[in-house]
């Protein structure tokens, strides 16, 4: 596949199928935005136009995605504002949204949940691929509320195009893309077709990203830590590293291999469509500084890029899952609920925690019975299926609307030395209704879920009932400027693990005790949004605030057990308040090109009632950004600062300021083809930088220079 792949990399050109449905451009041009690009943001029942969303809303396209693409899908996305990353490495790390993450932000696959392990566990990747996207949408705060409370921080929704919703134009499109990063010494490669024949429309997608450890600008561990352990920063470099201390220029064992591969098919026509798809994800990658590792051997060197072997005993994580996806439309215009659409997802999920005594990178093994060569690990399995049904309502009066149901069930179990929790099922049903009137000038919006989740163990059951409801007024004060304040009380039943973890997490480095008597998390809510789009000026924020009454976190206890410190789940009432926007401005042309410059920035205070603050909340950080734009390419220079965070939970040590100064250039050589050539530079100054929104960032800084090469196209 790879050989293919590359072979039509050299002869394909590359162009992404529209996704807006016909009568949203005629809303568009109705209401003014005929001059700049509209986008329907199908994450929404009502598919509102990404510049009418009465809550914070962002939509990150194709081509951003492939021009600055990351190890992971939280690392495409952490430089949107008011998005950062747990950052477990460059294989695992889940997107952090306003300060909250895991089971508070969604991620999903077309509107429907990933059946993954990712929430439980910072290690764990998300099993969703942003080079797989045709677009990803973010929904942020009270925008979610038809998800309900488990997207009570906000829902990422990856798009991927699997089922196809479209017969393509000329009756086949594609594209493909192929990259090399020098920080990791790692390449990309990735591919879809389409091919049309009457009725039926026909998928197929493949890609596989891998990468050997990658390089840091100093040592590992931060310099508080190296401090609290008593060592010195001026050690010598040249010394034999003998412990976790001492790792300097490169992270050991965080090199990864991921491999997707998937199928599908549709039957399209002016009625609508209906499609299924298969999808299989294959993943093994290193767990660094994993707390059961070994320490004996970690040593600066340069080895080829995917040949060198691992010490004895170095963790690792092998990952696989199965998917089936049934998806579909039906339209029926002129009846009362002119859009009917459906979804179903069915996935079997695994992944093995393993020492392995003799592993090179990037060798990845297909057989599943082949862990004879591995020491026993835990493994980890979640088996489900969800599914979610929308009827939108045809405008009348000004008054637009949908109903929906959404369901799921999953069995989830981990079995070896670091099951934290005993096997545990849950089932969910929620119904939702959303409703929106529009006089012109103002308007209201309205939604409101309720649903029912149970969760069963061998040895307890626990059931509740949380409700969602929000309520907005927006107003459109002059042309190009759209204003909302939204009103918002979500309810967030607790996660398994919150209620039955009882054991080590090695991942964390912590006993975790969970309290099988919590009760439903609260959140009311405010937010205020502004759009404004006036002669070359661009402007989108919000600012917020959220009071939490029975708010879910995990404390110290001060007591320690085989070493590890215990910590519990307990609920109490929390308070999180910030702002996050962008600014653009067009700048003018000179020596033939056409400048623009950007400024965005974002800040999350976090406060808990018995004082301090939750962990790894994000500090203050703005981007600063130069473009120029010419007929044949564009270029840009960004500056990332990030504030210190010495607002810390009473475990967590603070966490230093950086900036980083980024570049890149992407070619267009030919002028009647979208074929691309992108240059890019990342941390041009090596500089150290560690997120406070790692469980790992005293121990794991993000990586250092970096420069990434890449080709991508379509036909």
């Amino acid at each position: 596949m790879r050989r293919l792949l590359l072979s039509s990399c050299a002869l394909a050109v590359f162009a992404t199928p529209a996704l807006a449905e016909s009568d949203a451009n005629v809303d568009a041009q109705r209401r003014g935005h005929e001059h700049h690009e509209v986008i329907v943001v199908t994450s929404t029942p009502l598919r509102t136009l990404s510049d009418e969303m009465v809550g914070s809303v962002e939509v990150i396209s194709i081509d951003h995605i492939l021009e600055h693409h990351g190890a992971n899908l939280a690392d495409v996305l952490k430089h949107e504002p008011g998005i950062s990353s747990t950052w477990f490495g460059p294989a695992a790390g889940r997107p952090v949204i306003r300060g909250l993450g895991g089971d508070r932000v969604m991620v999903l696959s077309n509107g429907l949940g990933l059946i993954d392990d990712s929430t439980s566990s910072p290690d764990h990747a998300v099993a969703a691929e942003a080079l797989e996207a045709e677009r990803i949408e973010i929904l942020r705060g009270p925008a979610a509320i038809a998800y309900g409370g488990g997207a009570i921080g906000g829902v990422v929704n990856v798009i991927d195009g699997r089922v196809p919703e479209a017969a393509p134009e000329g009756g086949f499109e594609g594209r493909v893309y192929a990259g090399y990063t020098s920080v990791d010494r790692g390449d990309q490669i990735a591919g879809r077709l389409r091919l049309g024949a009457g009725p039926f429309v026909f998928h197929a997608e493949g890609m596989q990203r891998r990468a050997g450890d990658y390089d840091i600008p100093g040592y590992a561990e931060s310099a508080r830590l190296r401090a609290e352990h008593g060592h010195d920063d001026h050690d010598d470099d040249d010394d034999d590293h003998d412990d976790d201390h001492d790792v300097h220029g490169r992270i050991p064992n965080s090199d990864y291999e991921f491999r997707t591969g998937s199928l599908g098919a549709s039957l399209v026509g002016d009625w609508g469509f209906v499609g299924l798809a298969w999808r299989r994800t294959d993943a093994e990658y290193g767990l660094p500084f994993h707390a059961h590792e070994d320490d004996d051997d970690h040593h600066d060197d340069d080895d080829d890029d995917h040949d060198h072997d691992h010490d004895d005993e170095t963790p690792r994580l092998v990952m696989k899952q199965d998917r089936l996806d049934l998806r579909g439309e039906l339209r029926f215009d002129g009846a009362l609920f002119e859009r009917v659409r459906f979804a179903f997802a069915r996935a079997d999920y695994e992944h093995r925690e393993i020492e392995d005594d003799d592993h090179g990178h990037g060798h990845h093994h297909d057989d599943d019975d082949d862990d004879d060569d591995h020491g026993h690990g835990t493994v980890f399995t979640a088996e489900g299926w969800e599914a979610r049904l929308e009827l939108r309502r045809r405008e009348i009066g000004g008054f637009s609307g949908a109903v929906g149901m959404q369901a799921f069930q999953r069995d989830f179990s981990a079995i070896g030395p670091e099951s934290l929790m005993p096997p545990v099922r849950t089932d969910d049903i929620g119904v939702f209704a959303v409703e929106r009137y529009d006089a012109g000038g103002w308007g209201l919006e309205a939604g409101v879920r309720t649903e029912r989740r149970r969760l069963y163990t061998s040895t307890a059951n626990r059931s509740f009932s949380p409700v969602s409801l929000s309520g907005s007024v927006f107003m459109r004060p002059a042309d190009g400027v759209f204003v909302a304040a939204t009103l918002a009380r979500s309810e967030r039943a607790p996660r398994d693990a919150e209620l039955f973890a009882d054991g080590p997490h090695l991942a964390t480095g912590n006993i975790e005790i969970g309290d099988p008597d919590l009760g439903i998390e609260r959140a009311m809510s405010a937010e205020l949004t502004a759009r404004v789009r006036r002669e070359g000026w661009r402007l989108e924020g919000a600012v917020y605030h959220a009071s939490y009454d029975g708010f879910i976190d995990i404390f110290p206890t001060g007591d320690e057990d085989h070493g590890l410190p215990v910590f519990e789940y307990r609920q109490t009432d929390a308070r999180f308040w910030g702002f996050e926007g962008r600014v653009t401005r067009e700048l003018g042309a000179a020596f033939g090109w056409d400048f623009t410059g950007d400024l965005s920035a974002d800040y999350v205070r976090a406060s808990l009632s018995g004082g301090g603050a939750p962990p790894r909340i994000p500090p203050l950080s703005a981007t600063l950004g130069l473009e120029a734009e010419r007929d044949f390419g564009s270029a840009r220079v960004e500056v990332v600062w990030a504030d210190s965070q010495s607002r810390t939970a009473a475990h967590e040590l603070p966490t230093d300021g950086y900036t980083l100064v980024n570049a890149s250039f992407v070619a267009r050589p030919f002028e009647n083809r979208n074929v691309r050539l992108i240059l890019e530079g990342r941390n041009l100054t090596d500089a150290e930088a560690r997120l406070h929104t790692s469980y790992l960032k005293d121990r794991l800084p993000l990586p250092g220079r970096s420069f990434r090469v890449a080709l991508a196209a379509s036909f």
